[in-house]
C-alpha cells in the first residue's frame, strides 16, 4: 500500500463569485514560494476531501 504525504492545511481559503447563482471555493495549501499547481475536481456537489491535499 502506498503511503500519503503528510495532512496539511489551508493557509488561506475563500470564495470567487461566478454569477447570481455559482461560488467557486478555493483553498491555498503548501509552500507558498512553491510552484503553483491547480486541482480541479468534478461538477456541482462533488466537493473535495482533505485527503486531496495529500
Amino acid at each position: 500500500m502506498r503511503t500519503r504525504y503528510p495532512a496539511i492545511t489551508p493557509y488561506d481559503t475563500g470564495t470567487l463569485k461566478g454569477d447570481e447563482r455559482h461560488t467557486l471555493y478555493y483553498e491555498q495549501c503548501g509552500n507558498p514560494d512553491g510552484k503553483p499547481v491547480v486541482m480541479l475536481h468534478g461538477g456541482p456537489g462533488g466537493g473535495c476531501t482533505e485527503k486531496m491535499r495529500q
